[in-house]
Protein backbone atom coordinates (compact mmCIF):
# COMPACT_ATOMS: atom_id res chain seq x y z
CA UNK A 1 0.00 0.00 0.00
CA UNK A 2 1.01 3.61 -0.50
CA UNK A 3 1.00 6.26 2.24
CA UNK A 4 1.37 10.03 1.92
CA UNK A 5 2.99 11.51 5.02
CA UNK A 6 2.67 15.25 5.66
CA UNK A 7 2.27 17.72 8.52
CA UNK A 8 3.29 21.14 9.82
CA UNK A 9 0.94 22.98 7.48
CA UNK A 10 0.85 26.01 9.83
CA UNK A 11 -2.14 27.52 8.06
CA UNK A 12 -2.57 31.09 9.31
CA UNK A 13 1.15 31.77 9.58
CA UNK A 14 2.24 35.33 8.80
CA UNK A 15 5.65 36.62 7.76
CA UNK A 16 6.48 40.19 8.75
CA UNK A 17 2.72 40.75 9.14
CA UNK A 18 2.07 39.46 5.59
CA UNK A 19 -0.77 36.93 5.46
CA UNK A 20 0.11 33.70 3.64
CA UNK A 21 -3.31 32.03 3.41
CA UNK A 22 -3.28 32.08 -0.40
CA UNK A 23 0.09 30.34 -0.41
CA UNK A 24 -1.16 27.72 2.04
CA UNK A 25 -4.24 27.07 -0.04
CA UNK A 26 -2.15 26.70 -3.21
CA UNK A 27 0.36 24.28 -1.71
CA UNK A 28 -2.37 22.21 -0.03
CA UNK A 29 -4.13 21.92 -3.39
CA UNK A 30 -0.83 20.60 -4.72
CA UNK A 31 -0.73 18.01 -1.92
CA UNK A 32 -4.23 16.85 -2.89
CA UNK A 33 -3.11 16.55 -6.51
CA UNK A 34 -0.12 14.45 -5.45
CA UNK A 35 -2.36 12.17 -3.36
CA UNK A 36 -4.67 11.69 -6.32
CA UNK A 37 -1.87 11.21 -8.85
CA UNK A 38 -0.04 8.72 -6.65
CA UNK A 39 -3.27 6.84 -5.85
CA UNK A 40 -2.29 6.73 -2.18
CA UNK A 41 -4.23 4.48 0.19
CA UNK A 42 -3.66 6.56 3.31
CA UNK A 43 -2.77 10.17 4.17
CA UNK A 44 -1.15 10.87 7.55
CA UNK A 45 -1.32 14.48 8.78
CA UNK A 46 1.07 14.70 11.71
CA UNK A 47 0.13 17.86 13.53
CA UNK A 48 0.45 21.65 13.48
CA UNK A 49 -2.11 21.99 10.74
CA UNK A 50 -2.88 25.45 12.14
CA UNK A 51 -0.41 28.05 13.34
CA UNK A 52 -2.58 29.36 16.19
CA UNK A 53 -4.80 27.93 18.93
CA UNK A 54 -7.61 30.20 17.70
CA UNK A 55 -7.35 30.07 13.88
CA UNK A 56 -9.35 32.40 11.69
CA UNK A 57 -12.46 31.18 9.91
CA UNK A 58 -10.57 31.35 6.60
CA UNK A 59 -7.75 29.20 7.98
CA UNK A 60 -10.30 26.65 9.19
CA UNK A 61 -12.01 26.66 5.80
CA UNK A 62 -8.72 25.92 4.04
CA UNK A 63 -7.75 23.09 6.40
CA UNK A 64 -11.16 21.42 6.55
CA UNK A 65 -11.65 21.68 2.79
CA UNK A 66 -8.22 20.11 2.24
CA UNK A 67 -8.96 17.19 4.56
CA UNK A 68 -12.23 16.50 2.75
CA UNK A 69 -10.53 16.81 -0.64
CA UNK A 70 -7.85 14.35 0.44
CA UNK A 71 -10.59 11.93 1.46
CA UNK A 72 -12.23 12.60 -1.89
CA UNK A 73 -9.20 11.09 -3.68
CA UNK A 74 -10.24 7.71 -2.25
CA UNK A 75 -7.51 7.70 0.41
CA UNK A 76 -8.12 7.14 4.10
CA UNK A 77 -7.10 10.20 6.14
CA UNK A 78 -5.76 10.22 9.71
CA UNK A 79 -4.99 13.45 11.61
CA UNK A 80 -3.23 14.06 14.94
CA UNK A 81 -2.96 17.58 16.41
CA UNK A 82 0.38 19.25 17.18
CA UNK A 83 1.53 21.75 19.79
CA UNK A 84 0.24 24.69 17.69
CA UNK A 85 -3.22 23.12 17.41
CA UNK A 86 -6.07 23.41 19.88
CA UNK A 87 -6.94 19.77 20.56
CA UNK A 88 -10.34 20.73 21.96
CA UNK A 89 -11.31 22.39 18.69
CA UNK A 90 -10.48 19.14 16.92
CA UNK A 91 -12.50 17.19 19.47
CA UNK A 92 -15.50 19.40 18.65
CA UNK A 93 -15.43 18.43 14.96
CA UNK A 94 -14.11 14.89 15.34
CA UNK A 95 -17.49 13.19 14.91
CA UNK A 96 -18.31 15.30 11.86
CA UNK A 97 -15.05 14.34 10.22
CA UNK A 98 -15.57 10.68 11.10
CA UNK A 99 -18.89 10.80 9.23
CA UNK A 100 -16.95 12.04 6.19
CA UNK A 101 -14.31 9.31 6.56
CA UNK A 102 -11.56 11.47 8.08
CA UNK A 103 -10.19 9.99 11.32
CA UNK A 104 -9.09 12.64 13.83
CA UNK A 105 -7.40 11.43 17.03
CA UNK A 106 -7.47 14.62 19.06
CA UNK A 107 -6.07 13.28 22.33
CA UNK A 108 -3.98 10.42 23.69
CA UNK A 109 -6.09 7.27 23.89
CA UNK A 110 -5.61 3.68 24.88
CA UNK A 111 -5.04 1.32 21.93
CA UNK A 112 -8.46 -0.27 22.42
CA UNK A 113 -10.22 3.10 22.79
CA UNK A 114 -9.23 4.78 19.55
CA UNK A 115 -5.48 5.15 20.06
CA UNK A 116 -4.97 2.71 17.19
CA UNK A 117 -6.87 3.41 13.96
CA UNK A 118 -7.50 0.26 11.93
CA UNK A 119 -8.13 0.68 8.21
CA UNK A 120 -7.71 -1.10 4.87
CA UNK A 121 -5.98 -0.06 1.68
CA UNK A 122 -7.57 -0.01 -1.74
CA UNK A 123 -6.61 -3.68 -2.27
CA UNK A 124 -7.80 -4.75 1.17
CA UNK A 125 -4.37 -4.66 2.86
CA UNK A 126 -4.88 -4.01 6.59
CA UNK A 127 -3.11 -1.05 8.15
CA UNK A 128 -2.93 -0.05 11.80
CA UNK A 129 -1.91 3.48 12.80
CA UNK A 130 -0.88 4.17 16.39
CA UNK A 131 -1.75 7.84 16.89
CA UNK A 132 0.11 10.14 19.28
CA UNK A 133 -0.90 13.83 19.29
CA UNK A 134 1.39 16.35 20.97
CA UNK A 135 1.46 15.73 24.73
CA UNK A 136 2.03 18.82 26.86
CA UNK A 137 4.36 18.30 29.81
CA UNK A 138 1.59 18.92 32.34
CA UNK A 139 -0.57 16.25 30.70
CA UNK A 140 2.04 13.55 30.22
CA UNK A 141 1.82 11.68 33.51
CA UNK A 142 -1.96 11.41 33.26
CA UNK A 143 -1.66 10.08 29.70
CA UNK A 144 0.88 7.46 30.73
CA UNK A 145 -1.28 6.44 33.69
CA UNK A 146 -4.24 6.03 31.33
CA UNK A 147 -2.14 3.53 29.35
CA UNK A 148 -1.69 1.48 32.51
CA UNK A 149 1.93 2.58 32.83
CA UNK A 150 2.31 4.09 36.30
CA UNK A 151 5.93 5.17 35.90
CA UNK A 152 7.67 7.16 38.59
CA UNK A 153 6.46 10.51 39.87
CA UNK A 154 8.50 13.34 38.35
CA UNK A 155 9.84 11.06 35.64
CA UNK A 156 11.58 13.13 32.96
CA UNK A 157 9.33 14.05 30.06
CA UNK A 158 11.34 12.25 27.37
CA UNK A 159 11.59 9.01 29.37
CA UNK A 160 7.91 9.02 30.26
CA UNK A 161 6.88 9.75 26.68
CA UNK A 162 8.97 6.82 25.45
CA UNK A 163 7.14 4.54 27.89
CA UNK A 164 3.80 5.85 26.66
CA UNK A 165 4.78 5.18 23.03
CA UNK A 166 5.78 1.61 23.82
CA UNK A 167 2.46 1.00 25.55
CA UNK A 168 0.55 2.50 22.62
CA UNK A 169 2.35 0.39 20.00
CA UNK A 170 2.41 -2.90 21.91
CA UNK A 171 -1.03 -3.93 20.62
CA UNK A 172 -0.29 -3.50 16.90
CA UNK A 173 -0.98 -6.47 14.65
CA UNK A 174 2.26 -7.66 12.94
CA UNK A 175 0.21 -9.07 10.04
CA UNK A 176 -0.86 -5.53 9.06
CA UNK A 177 1.07 -2.53 7.79
CA UNK A 178 1.98 -0.79 11.05
CA UNK A 179 2.70 2.90 11.50
CA UNK A 180 3.21 5.32 14.37
CA UNK A 181 1.90 8.81 13.51
CA UNK A 182 3.17 11.26 16.12
CA UNK A 183 3.93 14.90 16.81
CA UNK A 184 7.08 14.97 18.92
CA UNK A 185 10.75 15.93 18.97
CA UNK A 186 13.47 13.32 18.51
CA UNK A 187 16.99 14.22 19.56
CA UNK A 188 19.43 14.50 16.69
CA UNK A 189 16.88 16.05 14.33
CA UNK A 190 18.15 19.18 12.59
CA UNK A 191 15.94 22.10 13.58
CA UNK A 192 15.71 25.55 12.05
CA UNK A 193 14.64 28.95 13.28
CA UNK A 194 10.88 28.61 12.80
CA UNK A 195 10.15 25.99 15.47
CA UNK A 196 9.12 27.07 18.96
CA UNK A 197 12.22 26.88 21.17
CA UNK A 198 10.12 25.90 24.18
CA UNK A 199 9.12 22.61 22.53
CA UNK A 200 12.39 21.49 20.93
CA UNK A 201 14.75 21.61 23.93
CA UNK A 202 16.44 18.67 25.63
CA UNK A 203 13.55 18.19 28.04
CA UNK A 204 11.27 17.27 25.12
CA UNK A 205 13.81 15.22 23.14
CA UNK A 206 12.99 11.53 22.82
CA UNK A 207 16.06 9.43 22.06
CA UNK A 208 16.06 7.67 18.65
CA UNK A 209 16.84 4.46 20.54
CA UNK A 210 13.55 4.87 22.44
CA UNK A 211 11.44 4.83 19.26
CA UNK A 212 9.41 1.62 18.87
CA UNK A 213 10.63 -1.31 16.80
CA UNK A 214 7.14 -2.84 16.68
CA UNK A 215 6.11 -0.61 13.75
CA UNK A 216 7.31 -0.51 10.14
CA UNK A 217 7.38 3.27 9.75
CA UNK A 218 7.29 6.27 12.09
CA UNK A 219 5.62 9.36 10.57
CA UNK A 220 6.60 12.47 12.51
CA UNK A 221 5.59 16.10 12.69
CA UNK A 222 7.09 19.03 14.64
CA UNK A 223 10.42 19.70 12.87
CA UNK A 224 10.12 21.80 9.72
CA UNK A 225 13.12 20.57 7.76
CA UNK A 226 12.32 17.34 5.83
CA UNK A 227 14.66 14.63 7.08
CA UNK A 228 15.11 11.05 8.17
CA UNK A 229 15.76 10.63 11.90
CA UNK A 230 19.39 9.54 12.41
CA UNK A 231 19.99 6.60 14.72
CA UNK A 232 16.43 5.21 14.65
CA UNK A 233 16.20 1.41 14.30
CA UNK A 234 12.83 1.78 12.57
CA UNK A 235 12.56 4.09 9.53
CA UNK A 236 11.42 7.41 11.01
CA UNK A 237 10.99 10.68 9.16
CA UNK A 238 9.87 14.27 9.51
CA UNK A 239 7.94 15.25 6.39
CA UNK A 240 8.65 18.91 7.18
CA UNK A 241 6.63 22.06 6.59
CA UNK A 242 4.94 22.80 3.27
CA UNK A 243 6.17 26.40 2.97
CA UNK A 244 9.45 28.09 3.82
CA UNK A 245 8.16 29.59 7.07
CA UNK A 246 10.91 32.10 7.82
CA UNK A 247 14.19 33.25 6.33
CA UNK A 248 16.08 30.60 8.27
CA UNK A 249 14.46 28.12 5.86
CA UNK A 250 15.42 30.04 2.72
CA UNK A 251 16.71 27.64 0.09
CA UNK A 252 15.10 24.53 1.59
CA UNK A 253 13.18 22.27 -0.77
CA UNK A 254 9.80 21.45 0.77
CA UNK A 255 8.13 18.12 0.10
CA UNK A 256 5.72 15.41 1.16
CA UNK A 257 6.86 11.84 1.79
CA UNK A 258 5.49 8.82 -0.06
CA UNK A 259 5.82 5.50 1.78
CA UNK A 260 5.33 2.16 0.06
CA UNK A 261 4.73 -0.62 2.56
CA UNK A 262 3.47 -4.16 2.86
CA UNK A 263 3.10 -6.29 5.98
CA UNK A 264 6.33 -7.79 7.25
CA UNK A 265 8.68 -5.90 4.90
CA UNK A 266 10.78 -2.74 5.28
CA UNK A 267 9.06 0.31 3.74
CA UNK A 268 10.40 2.33 0.82
CA UNK A 269 10.22 6.10 1.07
CA UNK A 270 10.61 8.92 -1.41
CA UNK A 271 10.14 12.69 -1.25
CA UNK A 272 7.91 14.53 -3.72
CA UNK A 273 9.01 18.16 -4.00
CA UNK A 274 6.43 20.93 -3.69
CA UNK A 275 6.44 23.88 -6.07
CA UNK A 276 3.69 26.17 -4.74
CA UNK A 277 4.17 29.04 -2.32
CA UNK A 278 6.65 31.88 -2.45
CA UNK A 279 10.32 31.17 -1.90
CA UNK A 280 12.29 33.19 0.64
CA UNK A 281 15.59 34.79 -0.29
CA UNK A 282 18.22 37.11 1.17
CA UNK A 283 19.43 39.80 -1.24
CA UNK A 284 22.33 42.22 -0.89
CA UNK A 285 23.34 44.95 -3.32
CA UNK A 286 22.96 48.53 -4.48
CA UNK A 287 19.79 50.04 -5.91
CA UNK A 288 20.95 49.38 -9.46
CA UNK A 289 21.47 45.69 -8.62
CA UNK A 290 17.93 45.34 -7.32
CA UNK A 291 16.34 46.31 -10.64
CA UNK A 292 17.48 42.99 -12.11
CA UNK A 293 15.51 41.09 -9.44
CA UNK A 294 12.18 42.73 -10.20
CA UNK A 295 10.99 40.04 -12.63
CA UNK A 296 11.48 37.22 -10.10
CA UNK A 297 9.98 39.16 -7.22
CA UNK A 298 6.40 37.99 -7.84
CA UNK A 299 7.21 34.50 -6.56
CA UNK A 300 9.57 35.45 -3.74
CA UNK A 301 9.58 37.14 -0.37
CA UNK A 302 12.84 39.02 0.11
CA UNK A 303 15.00 40.21 2.97
CA UNK A 304 17.08 42.98 1.45
CA UNK A 305 20.35 44.49 2.61
CA UNK A 306 20.92 47.68 0.65
CA UNK A 307 24.48 48.85 0.20
CA UNK A 308 24.45 52.66 0.22
CA UNK A 309 27.01 55.43 0.38
CA UNK A 310 25.48 57.28 3.28
CA UNK A 311 22.26 58.18 5.08
CA UNK A 312 19.50 59.19 2.71
CA UNK A 313 15.78 59.54 3.59
CA UNK A 314 13.34 57.22 1.86
CA UNK A 315 15.79 54.53 0.75
CA UNK A 316 13.79 51.68 2.28
CA UNK A 317 10.61 52.91 0.59
CA UNK A 318 12.46 53.15 -2.71
CA UNK A 319 13.57 49.51 -2.35
CA UNK A 320 9.99 48.43 -1.72
CA UNK A 321 8.82 50.30 -4.82
CA UNK A 322 11.34 48.35 -6.89
CA UNK A 323 10.70 45.06 -5.06
CA UNK A 324 7.17 44.82 -3.58
CA UNK A 325 8.16 41.45 -2.15
CA UNK A 326 10.78 43.02 0.12
CA UNK A 327 9.54 42.31 3.64
CA UNK A 328 12.57 43.64 5.45
CA UNK A 329 15.08 46.25 4.30
CA UNK A 330 18.37 46.85 6.08
CA UNK A 331 20.67 49.75 5.16
CA UNK A 332 24.40 49.03 5.07
CA UNK A 333 26.74 52.02 5.23
CA UNK A 334 30.46 51.60 4.41
CA UNK A 335 31.70 52.88 7.75
CA UNK A 336 29.65 50.21 9.50
CA UNK A 337 30.47 47.38 7.11
CA UNK A 338 33.52 45.78 8.73
CA UNK A 339 32.11 46.01 12.25
CA UNK A 340 28.68 44.80 11.15
CA UNK A 341 30.02 41.83 9.20
CA UNK A 342 32.32 40.76 12.04
CA UNK A 343 29.48 40.84 14.55
CA UNK A 344 27.13 39.13 12.17
CA UNK A 345 29.55 36.31 11.40
CA UNK A 346 30.09 35.64 15.11
CA UNK A 347 26.37 35.00 15.49
CA UNK A 348 26.15 32.46 12.67
CA UNK A 349 26.27 28.69 13.10
CA UNK A 350 28.82 26.65 11.06
CA UNK A 351 26.04 25.63 8.66
CA UNK A 352 24.93 29.25 8.18
CA UNK A 353 28.55 30.35 7.67
CA UNK A 354 29.07 27.74 4.94
CA UNK A 355 25.76 28.66 3.30
CA UNK A 356 26.73 32.32 3.29
CA UNK A 357 30.21 31.56 1.92
CA UNK A 358 28.74 29.47 -0.91
CA UNK A 359 26.26 32.21 -1.82
CA UNK A 360 28.92 34.94 -1.85
CA UNK A 361 31.57 32.81 -3.57
CA UNK A 362 29.39 31.24 -6.28
CA UNK A 363 26.47 33.65 -6.49
CA UNK A 364 23.83 31.03 -5.61
CA UNK A 365 22.56 29.05 -2.64
CA UNK A 366 24.03 25.58 -2.13
CA UNK A 367 21.63 22.82 -3.15
CA UNK A 368 20.33 20.16 -0.75
CA UNK A 369 22.99 17.60 -1.75
CA UNK A 370 25.85 20.01 -0.96
CA UNK A 371 24.31 21.04 2.37
CA UNK A 372 23.72 17.40 3.33
CA UNK A 373 27.36 16.59 2.57
CA UNK A 374 28.46 19.57 4.68
CA UNK A 375 26.29 18.35 7.59
CA UNK A 376 27.85 14.89 7.36
CA UNK A 377 31.41 16.28 7.28
CA UNK A 378 30.67 18.59 10.20
CA UNK A 379 29.31 15.70 12.28
CA UNK A 380 32.42 13.64 11.49
CA UNK A 381 34.65 16.30 13.06
CA UNK A 382 32.41 16.64 16.08
CA UNK A 383 30.31 19.61 15.05
CA UNK A 384 26.57 20.03 15.41
CA UNK A 385 24.75 21.34 12.33
CA UNK A 386 21.95 23.80 13.11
Amino acid sequence: MRILHTGDWHVGRTLHRRQRLEESEAVLSEVVQIAAGQQVDLVLVCGDVFDHFAPSAEAERIVYRTLLDLRGTGAEVVVVPGNHDNARRFTAVEALFAAAGVQVVSEVRRPDAGGIVRLRGRDGTPVEVACLPWVAERMLFGAAEMMGDQGEPYQEYADELARLIRALCAALNPDAVTVLAAHLFVSGAHVGTSERELTIGDIFAVSPAALPTTVQYIALGHVHRPQDVPGAATPARYAGSLLQLDFGEAGETKSVTIVEAEPGHPPRTSAVALTQGRRLRDVRGRLADLQALKAADDNEWLRVELVCDGPQPGLADEVREILPGALEVRLDYPRQDAERRAGELRRLSPRQLFSRYHRERYGADADDAVMTLFDELLEEVGGAPT
